[in-house]
């Protein structure tokens, strides 16, 4: 490998979990930044150097010391558009100051730091939305808040490339996996929040979907052959969502029937729900107005195999296996 001794953030979270092991099966030296009460499994703990900070706390002296002597820098923190807000709490602000402002910052300490490669987990909305695809015009998906944030924090962090300092982004779709001591987000998704509804009701579109284990593959082989500035739309399956919540559920043991209503009616129960939540000043990273229109009637596959292609990557399709360890996670 290019880059021997990596640093990455969120090293001990679910996808950040999977990239270490993998680095290090590769040879790297890998130093995990984990959250101060963050659960660390022996796994991990064992074959990398855990680091306990929470960022927010450090001077950028402080960071600039925890990051001093790496190659490369892996960014696989930060709330999906899923986190439930507290009450008052603003989705533009809270996704700004948790994607945008402490990426750049954690980049540009990096950078002085002599680090030379930079990888950071987004989201594959934000490729769908630069690129304009999937039937989204550009810059069309930017009315939601985590969207926004995300394609600001693409931007932000590849204007910091420059003097040999380079910058790329995994665009992570539906991901199914599990990893020790962490609780798979599926499960407040279509469980808990469907826990009064006798049928789960979602869009009609469809998702490319990925495991972990293969986010961990991309990531090793994006820190040896991506140049800066590249946006990498990643998966392994492109998957309507019905199936996908059906054979979820079913790994679970979860009997409960999956549909899709038709898709006015869908925006304006939607629509209903974001007006409930607008008189509890509730927020949400993706806006409920537009939510079923923009993103869950449309099918958001994107071109993974040209990824695979530019990345030399040569993976067999392990979603099945990944859906089934998560659907085992969900019944404990």
């Amino acid at each position: 490998m290019k880059h021997k001794h990596i640093f990455i953030v969120g090293g001990a979270g679910f996808l950040g979990y999977h990239t270490s092991l993998e680095l290090v099966d590769r040879g790297a030296q890998v130093t995990a930044l984990a959250m101060p009460n963050e659960y660390v499994d022996d796994s991990l703990a064992s074959r990398v150097d855990v680091v306990r900070a929470n960022i927010d706390d450090l001077t950028d002296s402080q960071l600039a010391e925890m990051l001093t002597g790496f190659d490369a820098i892996i960014y696989a923190a930060g709330p999906d558009d899923r986190v439930e807000l507290a009450a008052g709490v603003k989705a533009s602000e809270f996704f700004h100051t948790q994607l945008v402002e402490r990426t750049e910052r954690v980049l540009r300490v990096a950078k002085d730091q002599g680090v030379k490669k930079a990888i950071i987990f987004g989201s594959y909305f934000s490729y769908i939305n630069n690129h304009g695809i999937c039937g989204v015009k550009r810059g069309e998906l930017e009315r939601h808040p985590y969207i926004k944030a995300r394609v600001e924090q693409t931007r932000r962090s590849f204007d910091l490339g420059a003097d040999g300092f380079e910058v790329a982004v995994i665009n992570i779709p539906y991901v199914f996996g599990v990893a020790p001591g962490k609780e798979p987000i599926w499960k407040n998704v279509f469980v808990n929040r469907f826990a009064d509804s006798p049928k789960i009701f979602y869009g009609s579109g469809g998702s490319t979907a990925i495991s972990a284990k293969k986010i961990a593959v991309c990531t090793a082989q994006a820190l040896e052959l991506s140049g800066h500035g590249e946006e990498l739309a990643v998966g392994s399956r492109n998957m309507k969502f019905t199936p996908m919540i059906e054979r979820l559920l079913g790994e679970a043991n979860i009997d409960k029937p999956v549909g899709s209503l038709p898709s006015w009616i869908l925006s304006i129960a939607m629509k209903s729900q974001w007006k409930k939540a607008q008189k509890q000043d509730l927020d949400f990273g993706l806006d409920l107005r537009y939510l079923n229109g923009d993103i869950l009637k449309r099918n958001f596959f994107v071109d993974f195999e040209a990824t695979d292609a530019r990345l030399e990557i040569d993976y067999v399709d392990d979603v099945d296996d990944a859906m089934r360890e998560t659907g085992e996670r969900m019944r404990q």
